[in-house]
């Protein structure tokens, strides 16, 4: 809790994080990270008791860091609410949909509750088989379950590059991308231990994903926990729009002439860096690319992370309707991003308006336009 105690004696009450996705849609005090940090200081202080409804509003986050970017005194926010969820959490107060998502993957591995077995489907139904490379290819719970077309195209296009792959088939299992942000690190260990067995018995040297939180998790969090736990993380990991942007030169590409715009993921951009990459990509597929207002590490979120979707779902498509107009207002036919719980959330949250625009993977549209070699 030091950095909880530390950020919330810090705020200069500016109010400069009004830019929150969260209080952009509520305009309550308590929503924004001002007011949040506020509460925590009167927790502290003891000037007001922790009850139910003070727990449910420190949740109303999507942990998408644009507070941190802002924030005049250069809080750690994102370290902030996290560390403070996991105190919530150690301390009793769970939200029950996050309690649930626990649960499930307890007992399939998996916050969806699908059976271990389905989750090699998508691989089933396309002729490729991955080799024993030292490059593993790490799908996760929402390209397997949920958005498989993006795993499917993703080893669709390995192949045609010649990049040579291997997958842990059932005994991938979620990276903990989930927890982390919720704040039950017990349960994220325990997927973190599961997954790096793995990969050392596999012989693992680099990890690509296409999956920004699991990205993020992987390259970021998996080292801290690894130190914690006293194991040697020594893997290189990747998002695959990076590994494109390597061999991007190398590969017979068919020119795009469209106009798309792009949504920056918060796990990718704002808590990775990764902003040049996908442009990159995007522009040498010949495609206009037209950006949205706010873009790079001022990119508004889709609503979708930091647990919000699954506890807040009324609240996550609000904050995905107004990134969905952003889109729209760039009067382009394709936007492009680069994770697939985004992709997911905003191809959902687009069912809202009249107008229309084709949600992509950048994956997808690479896979489509490259030549067999």
């Amino acid at each position: 809790m030091i950095e909880v105690i530390k950020g919330s004696k810090a705020c200069a009450r500016c109010n400069y994080c009004k830019v929150c996705p969260v209080y952009t849609v509520e305009s309550w005090e308590s929503s924004s990270p001002r007011g949040k940090l506020y509460a925590i200081k009167s927790l502290v202080e003891k000037e007001i008791n922790i009850d139910a409804r003070t727990v449910k509003e420190l949740f109303k986050c999507t942990t998408c860091g644009i507070c941190e970017v802002i924030c005049q005194v250069e809080i750690p926010l994102v370290k902030l609410w996290e560390e403070l969820r996991e105190f919530l959490n150690n301390n009793g107060y769970v939200l029950p949909v996050h309690k649930k998502l626990k649960e499930r993957t307890f007992r399939e591995w998996n916050p969806y509750g699908e059976s271990r077995e389905k989750r090699i489907e998508w691989l089933n139904e396309i002729n490729i088989k991955p080799s024993s490379s030292e490059l593993l290819y790490f799908a996760g719970c929402t390209s397997s379950y949920r958005v498989q077309n993006l795993a499917k195209n993703t080893v669709e296009l390995f192949s045609k590059v010649d990049v040579k792959f291997s997958y842990a088939g059932i005994n991938e299992f979620c990276c903990g991308s989930p927890f982390l942000r919720t704040g039950q690190m017990d349960i994220a260990q325990k997927l973190f231990l599961k997954n790096y067995k793995i990969w050392k018995e596999m012989d693992v040297r680099r990890i690509v994903t296409s999956c920004a939180g699991c990205y993020r998790t992987i390259a970021k969090d998996y080292p801290r926990i690894a130190e914690k736990l006293g194991y040697n993380f020594d893997f290189e990991v990747l998002h695959t729009v990076q590994l494109l942007d390597e061999i991007i030169d190398d590969v017979n590409l068919s020119k795009i002439n469209i106009k798309a715009t792009y949504h920056d993921p918060c796990h990718l951009g704002r808590h990775m860096g990764v902003y040049e990459e996908p442009r990159r990509v995007i522009k040498k597929l010949g495609i206009e690319l037209v950006e949205m207002e706010r873009n790079r590490d001022n990119a508004f979120c889709c609503g979708a992370g930091g647990g919000v979707r699954s506890q807040f779902k009324e609240l996550a498509f609000e904050i995905g309707k107004l990134r969905v107009k952003e889109a729209l207002d760039t009067d382009t036919k394709y936007l492009i991003s680069c994770c697939p719980f985004c992709e997911l959330h905003l191809s959902q949250s687009l069912k809202y308006f009249d107008e229309k625009i084709s949600v992509l993977d950048l994956v997808e549209v690479v896979n489509k336009k490259v030549e067999d070699l």
